[in-house]
Formats: C-alpha cells, sequence, structure tokens
C-alpha cells in the first residue's frame, strides 16, 4: 500500500464529501442527475482504493425507492445515507494510513531500541543507540551499603568474564538522568538489577529492561523482604559480597 497514494485519495474523497454536503446544504433540493454524478464520482474513487488494498468493496447504486415521486430529485435519506458512506469511507482510509505510517516508523527502529520515546511522546529514540553484544547494564541504589556487593560481588565475575558494563553512576554527564539510563538499557545485551532496599528507581530501571526484552538477572539481599509481584521470577539472594560473586559467577557462566 502506498501511503503517498492513500493520502491524495483521502483528499479526493473528503473533496467529494464536503462538495456534496455543501451543495445540499445550500440547496432544497438535490437533483437525480446531481446524484448520478456523484455515485459515478464515489464508485471511481472506490476504485481506487480497492486496487490500492486489493479489497473488492461493493460500488455504490441507486434505485427507484431513493428518489421522490417525481423522479427528479433524491429522498433526503438518501443524500444522509451517502454522506454516511463517505465518511466511512474516509475513516477506513485514515485509518489505513496510520497502520502504514506506524508500520513504516517501526520499520526504520533498530530492535534492540524504544518503540516510542516516553519522555517526550515520539517514534523510536531520538538518541539512537547502537546494541553492544558483550554488554551488561546494572542498576541499584547509590548507597554506601550496596558498595561491596558491586564492588567484591558483581565486578570480579563481568571482568572475570569479559563483559563490558555500565552503572549510571559511574559516568558524570550532562543528559537527562532518565535518557541516560534508557539510552543504556538499550544499548545492552542484558541487565543486572539489584532490588535490594527495593528502591524505586531501580524498579523503574528493571521494568524498562524487562520492556525492552531484555534479559533481566535479579539480585536480592537477605535482608530485602520478597515481593509478591516478583514471586514466580527467579532471582539471585545473598547474603554478602562473596556468596553474591559465587552465585552470580554461576548464573552467568552457564549462559
Amino acid at each position: 500500500m502506498d501511503f503517498n497514494d492513500m493520502s491524495a485519495l483521502a483528499f479526493e474523497i473528503k473533496n467529494l464529501h464536503d462538495k456534496a454536503e455543501i451543495y445540499s446544504k445550500d440547496n432544497e433540493y438535490v437533483y437525480t442527475d446531481v446524484y448520478k454524478t456523484w455515485i459515478k464520482q464515489y464508485n471511481r474513487l472506490l476504485d481506487k482504493y480497492n486496487a490500492l488494498t486489493t479489497l473488492s468493496l461493493t460500488h455504490m447504486s441507486y434505485s427507484i425507492h431513493d428518489l421522490s415521486s417525481t423522479q427528479k430529485t433524491v429522498r433526503n435519506a438518501t443524500v444522509k445515507f451517502f454522506l454516511t458512506n463517505l465518511s466511512n469511507l474516509i475513516r477506513k482510509i485514515e485509518s489505513d494510513i496510520e497502520t502504514t505510517r506506524l508500520k513504516m516508523a517501526e520499520e526504520k527502529i533498530a530492535p534492540h531500541q524504544m518503540r516510542k520515546c516516553f519522555k517526550i511522546g515520539i517514534e523510536g529514540c531520538p538518541l539512537n543507540p547502537d546494541y553492544q553484544s558483550n554488554k551488561i547494564f546494572i542498576a541499584m541504589p547509590f548507597s554506601d551499603d550496596y558498595k561491596d556487593s558491586y564492588n567484591y560481588g558483581i565486578v570480579p565475575v563481568l571482568d572475570g568474564l569479559g563483559y563490558q558494563y555500565y552503572k549510571a553512576d559511574n559516568e558524570i554527564t550532562n543528559k537527562d538522568i532518565m535518557c541516560k539510563i534508557c539510552q543504556q538499557i538499550q544499548s545492552c545485551q542484558m541487565a543486572i538489577i539489584n532490588i535490594s532496599g527495593l528502591n524505586p528507581n531501580v524498579m523503574l530501571e528493571q521494568g524498562l529492561a524487562y520492556g525492552l526484552g531484555k534479559p533481566v538477572i535479579i539480585l536480592k539481599d537477605k535482608a530485602t523482604k520478597a515481593i509478591s509481584d516478583l514471586g514466580s521470577i527467579e532471582y539471585i539472594e545473598y547474603s554478602h559480597a562473596g556468596d553474591l560473586q559465587q552465585k552470580l559467577y554461576k548464573t552467568l557462566s552457564s549462559k
């Protein structure tokens, strides 16, 4: 289906609708010859639509029952029916155009990227991040309480296995924090999410990772109460950094 041809067809049909509507409002009667012309124009446009969509919508016709007793004019109900058919066809074409537009936009968006920016509402991500197949995004609270789990639990494992990794507070930029995080999640192969302390920002990052279809490894210290909503999802529970290191290594080595 050609986007430009459909847009041009929608314009033609709107013109016919507006012309017929204005005529019927400005004149007490719609004469039969005028109505015949409208029907012919409608069917010509319908043929164009059928050709573009490979559909077979039926031509519009009229019978003696659509005319007045003199048969020189058309009944008001017939005119309303004609305008309604035009309006319905216009809505159908506009729906087809929007579907085509979204499909075209979707085809331009790389599989690892956002389909729509949740901050500004445009299709795709304006930062257009590249995919890095060996990169892991790490989300965890920015708190000294979790430094050991990061430095001695996570980092040695990722370094030992040759992964690149990203943690938001390790990079200082002037970017919007959520744009920075979203960009990095899009570019990564997978995400490691430490939900210890149930930090709201970490939960949002976890949701973004799941929404982008990234494999997610959830970590939780034993002090943090389990969340019922995550009850059916496997996670690594650890008591100290050394425990985390062993369990994380085993998990990543098996992937």
